[in-house]
């Protein structure tokens, strides 16, 4: 990994996916430093699939630009009015933009990883999961792939069965049923098909999970279950359990925001995502 920091600039408000009356737009963190390509990562940020914004992990978008990334953070489609898999088809049409204009940013098309938490942690995951036969790419920026060479999932929603199974209730109840609803309705398929576990084969991207042991809202067991089924495939995968932590812990204990980083630097060095690193990479569950 490299030791120093890289200065970068920012360029906000671009569009990368023109779908009409709507654009979706993102911010760029293009690094200066250097002249050889660099890594590409596409965040996406969290919120129940029904809120959020591009801004929301400011943090770890200058992060990754100081460490080399060229990063990509992005609006997508929301619920209630755009039902899944919108959302997914914005992240792929996001990863194919990159790719589309990698030599603009000297961008190594190889090198494209993908980081979310919550519902980004979702999209993430199945930007890492899912394939062109799965019938779940989108049209928009055609002519490229929507792969990534690994995702980072902060407690994800990687088993969406769970709440189809056992729905919460309240808010948070409400929230999941609007999910369940808008794709189940649709597609007349079964929650299952928007679970990063139900897409999860030996093809799979390498994913990394971070998920703390408190976490009610997503529980730390829908991360346990998906690293086991990794590693049963083969796929390279590590599990971070952050001990005592609720869901959302990054940004109240900063403190260990940026141990974790530290973690996902390596993971991703060891995937050669970054711009070097060969490190041997263990399956076995951490606990921070």
């Amino acid at each position: 990994m490299t030791p120093a920091e890289t200065t970068y600039r920012t360029q906000r408000g671009l569009v990368y996916a023109d779908l009409g009356p709507t654009k979706l737009r993102m911010t760029l963190y293009i690094p200066e430093d250097g002249d050889a390509l660099r890594p590409g990562m596409v965040l996406i940020h969290g919120g129940a699939w029904i809120l959020g914004t591009r801004y929301q992990q400011a943090w770890y978008c200058r992060a990754f630009a100081r460490a080399g990334y060229v990063v990509m953070t992005i609006d997508y489609r929301l619920m209630p009015r755009n039902a899944f898999p919108c959302c997914l088809h914005d992240c792929k049409a996001a990863v194919r933009w990159l790719r589309q204009n990698a030599d603009r940013y000297r961008i190594d098309p190889d090198r494209i990883a993908t980081f979310g938490a919550s519902a980004g942690g979702h999209l993430a995951a199945l930007l890492a999961t899912t394939m062109p036969e799965d019938g779940l790419e989108g049209d928009v920026n055609p002519g490229v792939s929507s792969e990534v060479c690994a995702a980072i999932s902060l407690y994800g929603a990687v088993d969406l069965q769970q709440y189809y199974d056992t729905p919460l209730i309240g808010p948070l109840g409400r929230i999941t049923s609007n999910f369940f609803d808008k794709f189940i309705a649709p597609h007349g398929s079964k929650i299952s098909g928007a679970s990063p576990l139900h897409f999860a084969r030996p093809a799979t991207k390498p994913i990394m999970l971070v998920h703390g042991t408190w976490d009610h809202l997503v529980h730390y067991s829908q991360s346990e279950r998906f690293h086991q089924r990794l590693v049963e495939l083969g796929v390279p995968t590590k599990l971070i359990a952050v001990e005592g932590r609720e869901h959302g812990f990054d940004y109240l204990h900063t403190s260990k925001r940026r141990e974790l980083f530290g973690e996902m630097r390596k993971f991703l060095a060891e995937q050669r995502c970054e711009i070097a690193g060969e490190l041997p990479l263990s399956t076995t569950p951490a606990t921070i």
